[in-house]
């Protein structure tokens, strides 16, 4: 009876790995024959609503998530491969994620940061403070459209999740040319629009169930992911502006545009 109890019980437990396996097996089927084909969808622009300072205050909630911080490794990692120097300059640094992180990696780099909002800025300040890096970082208010930098003087420039939100991106593009030094260098990180479809799926479910209430009466963050360019409508873009030497590196929802002046 023994031995017949323990040949049920192994029986049970294979017939339950059994059971588990085929229903991951399923479940990846699934969603390769649905999540994997890249989403084909109309450019819907978005604002990013930051003149309201509960939206301000559930972004910077949002930035300590585990996606947002693996993010911001990805886009250390790629600087890193440019061996940037001299003056670099963030746009759109928000409250100051990218740039602080940049400070403690790189030591030699003169460090700037823009936003439009003065919220923003001051939560970057503080960040920054924080961080004990403020003494190498200066914070401006100012816009993409018309930075506050003369002519050829800006060595490196970054950006990330930003450029979907450009309401005029020809013009900002080219107000990036002006202030870049000659052989300056450019680093775009955004999404893009034909991400695959399962991403899609992760971004509703965020914004439906996951982010801050602010967040989602602006659509965030399927909106900016609904707001992003596909690669080839991105060197369409660059390829009506000055720049001459633009490299566009795709990913599954996201992607890398670099370029030299």
């Amino acid at each position: 009876m023994f031995i017949l109890l323990i040949c049920l019980n192994n029986e049970a437990n294979l017939m339950f790995w059994y059971i588990f396996f085929s229903i991951i097996g399923l479940i990846i089927i699934l969603i390769l024959i649905f999540g994997y084909p890249r989403k084909k969808n109309e450019r819907i622009p978005c604002i990013e609503g930051l003149d309201d300072p509960g939206v301000t205050k559930a972004f910077e909630k949002m930035t300590k998530f585990l996606p947002f911080k693996m993010l911001y490794r990805k886009i250390l990692s790629k600087l890193k491969k440019f061996q940037p120097n001299g003056l670099l300059v963030d746009i759109g640094c928000g409250s100051g994620n990218l740039i602080v992180r940049i400070a403690e990696k790189f030591q030699n780099l003169e460090l700037f940061g823009v936003d439009i909002s003065e919220d923003i800025i001051q939560l970057a300040k503080q960040r920054a403070l924080d961080k004990s890096v403020d003494e190498k970082i200066e914070f401006k208010i100012g816009t993409a459209e018309s930075l506050p930098f003369s002519d050829h003087s800006v060595d490196f420039i970054i950006s990330t999740l930003s450029l979907h939100h450009w309401s005029d991106p020809l013009k900002v593009i080219e107000e990036l040319h002006r202030v870049l030094k000659n052989n300056g260098t450019l680093l775009i990180f955004d999404f893009r629009r034909d991400a695959r479809k399962f991403f899609y799926g992760l971004f509703t479910f965020a914004t439906k169930i996951v982010v801050p209430k602010a967040l989602k009466k602006i659509n965030e963050p399927l909106g900016s992911i609904s707001a992003s360019y596909t690669p080839d409508e991105v060197n369409e873009i660059f390829s009506q502006t000055t720049f001459q030497n633009i490299e566009i590196h795709p990913y599954l929802a996201w992607m890398f545009i670099n370029g030299k002046k």
